[in-house]
């Protein structure tokens, strides 16, 4: 799962893409499984989707790019 976490938070499939900036994304196998907001939904119907308990999958929140600017 920590292969899960470190691809998740660098990889342009979910950070970098504008559908997803605010959301969360539930990953698996460097997969991204579902984007949404309703946490516990949307991981119990990925793990369903697949065919593995809930707690494989990693959950990450995927940050506006606004949120990295420095303020001036």
């Amino acid at each position: 799962m920590t292969g899960d976490f470190d691809w998740a938070g660098h990889a342009p499939e979910g950070q970098h893409n504008p559908e997803h900036f605010g959301k969360l994304v539930a990953v698996h196998n460097q997969c991204i499984l579902a984007v949404g907001q309703d946490r516990r939904a949307m991981v119990e119907s990925a793990a369903k989707e697949i065919g593995v308990p809930w707690q494989h999958l990693v959950v990450i929140i995927v940050p506006s790019p606004d949120l990295w600017e420095i303020p001036h």
